[in-house]
């Protein structure tokens, strides 16, 4: 075993968890790996403690992971439903909430009221930055990969016998969906050093991981996404890939909306695309997107349309948003280090010298183009 990375921030939160008997937990709206995976590792792990514990998310488990979640105990992966009395009960009778990988309540949907008016102490583990203030004790480490590499130091520091198969599975899932198989700049030797004892300790093989998570796209999932390929468009001498789906391209695909993700790499990976917005018409708003390379942060860009993130993969959501305006709105607001070229950014931050009259006339240039 690796040493656990402690702190005081995450010994309140794992000792509130400990001394609970009952907890619920919930997380963001439509649930990513990293997500699910923080959820039923933590729950799991406490369940083995003998305690009661309940997942309630507003979203049902995405398609790919349907296999993780059929492998849970009855009655421990819940959907939220109004006037649930069983749901109810749950987190009336709690002694502590946790929400993981999401920090705001408008990002955890219906539940998040539910939470907050609770009267229960809630609890936040998450790696995203600029946490509200509600919550009673929470835990953010904007450093880490994942909110699972979190979870593997909550659970390792009750007790590292606990990362059994089921745990270490779910662990897996999370650090490796949201490193992007490892990939993205997050990713840190002490995340492979984690990932590597998570892989002992569960005796597990990922091959048949990212088989079952990457490599399950329908015929009509195929559909869509030679659909949203021929939508890519670049921006700002190429720095710029934009990429949309509508409603219709969905409805005349037959695929499912969560087929979608994961589109939003095919603009990142053309050469010289310093950043990628993925646009997807949903009938409320238009859902984005953002994701960048290297040096390259785009989570402010994201705050200025509701939402945010981390530099390198952020996302944000305009409420009745109209496709076409938002798409001319966000590709408007980019940020100069994707709308001006490096090389007059280096110049202008190059304090030895003044702008030349040329140098400005290039850059109104590159601030105007598309």
């Amino acid at each position: 075993m690796i040493p656990v990375r402690d702190s005081p921030d995450l010994a309140a939160v794992r000792d509130a968890l400990v001394a609970a008997d009952r907890v619920v937990i919930t997380t963001h709206l439509r649930p990513d790996g990293d997500a699910l995976g923080t959820e039923i590792a933590i729950g799991r792990a406490l369940r083995a403690l003998g305690k009661s514990v309940m997942i309630l998310n507003a979203d049902r488990v995405p398609r790919n992971q349907d296999w993780l979640a059929e492998e849970q105990p009855d009655g421990f992966l819940h959907v939220y439903e109004s006037g649930d009395l069983t749901q109810a009960e749950a987190v009336a009778r709690a002694d502590a909430l946790l929400v993981v990988d999401a920090n705001a309540q408008h990002r955890l949907g219906d539940v998040g009221g539910v939470f907050r008016k609770s009267g229960k102490p809630v609890l936040l583990l998450d790696h995203h930055p600029d946490p509200e203030t509600w919550f009673d004790a929470a835990c953010v480490r904007t450093d880490a990969a994942a909110a699972a590499e979190i979870a593997y130091d909550l659970i390792a520091g009750i007790d590292p016998e606990l990362i059994g198969r089921a745990v270490a599975t779910a662990l897996y899932v999370g650090i490796m969906t949201d490193t992007g198989s490892f990939r993205y700049s997050a990713t840190t030797p002490r995340t492979h050093a984690v990932v590597a004892d998570i892989l002992d300790r569960g005796d597990l093989r990922p091959e048949p991981i990212h088989v079952s998570i990457f490599d399950g796209r329908s015929r009509e999932g195929l559909a869509l996404l030679s659909s949203a390929l021929g939508t890519i468009t670049t921006h700002y001498d190429g720095r710029l890939a934009t990429l949309f789906v509508t409603q219709d391209m969905i409805r005349s695909s037959g695929a499912f909306f969560d087929e979608t993700e994961g589109l939003i790499n095919y603009g990142l990976a053309l050469d010289g695309v310093l950043a990628a917005v993925i646009f997807l018409e949903l009938p409320s708003g238009v859902k984005l997107s953002f994701r960048s390379k290297g040096d390259c942060p785009i989570n402010g860009w994201a705050t200025k349309f509701g939402g945010g993130g981390h530099p390198n993969a952020s996302g944000a959501f305009v409420k009745d948003g109209q496709l076409a305006r938002t798409m001319k709105q966000v590709i408007d607001a980019a940020p100069r280090h994707v709308a001006v070229d490096p090389h007059v950014l280096a110049n202008e931050e190059d304090g030895d010298r003044e702008l030349s009259d040329s140098d400005l006339a290039l850059l109104a240039q590159f601030g105007g183009s598309r």
